[in-house]
């Protein structure tokens, strides 16, 4: 269902559907980009931190594990004289491959899960947080009967002050 919004000082319509938001769904992990977009700047900045932390960690395992594969000969290849720097914090740490492996898989999993249950939970609402802000911006609803009200009302939160009479 579409909701019209009209803003009564400049007769400006904008248009949101009633429910998921299927585009914020598909997109929203990809750094919030999408989210931003949609002025919706807190989840925004938490999709923009769980997936930093999440390419972080890329990166962190992929560094130690380069690092630590260059200690093994690979067909034929000669063993490096000495350890990397890298390699010598983690044997200073008392770290080994299994542990950061272990760590890898579980962190990354547990933010895979996080980024995908919020970006469910802000696909859900988002069209609901849009509304409200255009209505900050000037925008009130044109509900065209009783049983769209009473919907909005119900799902959104709105108050009769809320809605336009529509006149056609």
């Amino acid at each position: 269902m579409i909701i019209e919004l009209r803003n009564e000082e400049t007769g400006n319509v904008k248009k949101i559907s009633h429910g998921i938001n299927w585009f914020l769904l598909i997109t929203a992990p990809i750094f919030g980009i999408t989210l931003f977009k949609n002025k919706l700047n807190r989840s925004g900045f938490i999709m923009l931190i769980t997936s930093a932390l999440f390419v972080l960690g890329i990166i962190c395992f992929s560094v130690f594990s380069s690092s630590y594969a260059s200690l093994y000969p690979y067909a034929g290849e000669q063993v490096q004289p000495s350890a990397s720097f890298v390699m010598q914090i983690y044997y200073l740490l008392d770290i080994d491959y299994e542990d950061v492996l272990e760590f890898f898989l579980v962190s990354s999993a547990c933010l895979i899960l996080f980024i995908s249950c919020f970006s469910c939970f802000t696909a859900y609402n988002a069209n609901k947080w849009i509304a409200e802000n255009y209505r900050y911006a000037g925008y009130k609803v044109i509900a065209p009967n009783t049983l769209v009200r009473s919907l909005l009302k119900k799902d959104w939160g709105l108050t009769d002050d809320d809605f336009i009479e529509e006149s056609k």
